[in-house]
């Protein structure tokens, strides 16, 4: 056994305190946090519910193509054909506050160039010009939807272009009310069971946050040129049909033992 003096402990403490101070150091950083409180246990779930909708509006995207040599031209030959669409779909009981323009666009038209003496291609040349007018249509009335089809595809003739045809529901905040009512009911029945596995009860829900809930608008007809939608003498044939709206929901419960 070794027998320090004073001075020796003195200095075998300072050795030993600096020989601590270089282990912590070397040792990684540790970060511990207080415990949280009691209320922030609970059983956290998700539920979703969803509803039948049957659309209530009708978006017909059309639009009016003309070439010509000429800016001029081709203006005036587009603007003549939009305005007899626009006569043709107003007589089918579209209001003007529903037809709304999307774009308006006017773009040169290049030929090929021919080849210079050298062999290389020449320089293009605009050889005509193309505009183009995009409307949309609000159709209110469902069942008159063929019918501002058809009469808009009669009145534009080779010129018009359907870009779409689009249902949808104008409000479909008032349907989602019964979708919530079924996510929540989801959503706590999942927590049940999980309650009675852990042999404990659900209380009331602490927090209750909702997702989704956007009604989709789906396509029921795909661009396509005017002589592939008429000149057969029948109506275009167009079906509505209904959607399925989900609303999601997370909701935290609370514990009762």
């Amino acid at each position: 056994m070794f027998d320090l003096t004073r001075p020796a402990r003195r200095g075998a403490a300072v050795v030993m305190g600096g020989l601590a101070l270089a282990l912590v150091a070397c040792t990684p950083e540790v970060n511990v946090a207080a415990p949280g409180p009691a209320d922030a246990s609970g059983i956290a779930v998700s539920g979703t519910g969803t509803t039948s909708v049957k659309p209530d509006v009708a978006l017909v995207n059309l639009g009016i193509q003309v070439t010509s040599t000429t800016v001029a031209d081709a203006r005036a030959k587009a603007a003549t054909a939009m305005e007899n669409l626009t006569k043709a779909v107003k007589a089918k009981g579209v209001a003007d506050t529903d037809i709304q323009t999307q774009s308006f666009n006017i773009n040169p038209q290049y030929g090929v160039p021919p080849s210079v003496p050298t062999g290389k291609p020449g320089t293009p040349e605009i050889v005509g010009y193309t505009v183009s007018n995009q409307v949309q249509l609000k159709v209110r009335n469902l069942d008159a939807v063929s019918d501002v089809l058809d009469a808009a595809i009669g009145a534009g003739g080779n010129s018009i272009r359907v870009n779409g045809l689009q249902f949808t529901v104008e409000k479909p905040d008032q349907h989602l009310a019964k979708a919530r009512e079924e996510a929540v009911q989801n959503a706590k029945a999942r927590a049940e069971v999980l309650a009675k596995a852990a042999g404990v009860k659900v209380g009331k829900p602490r927090s209750i946050t909702e997702s989704g809930g956007v009604f989709p608008q789906f396509d029921r007809l795909q661009a396509a040129p005017a002589s592939a939608l008429g000149g057969s003498g029948v109506a275009t044939p167009v079906s509505p049909g209904e959607e399925q709206l989900s609303v999601s929901v997370s909701i935290v419960f609370e514990i009762e033992r």
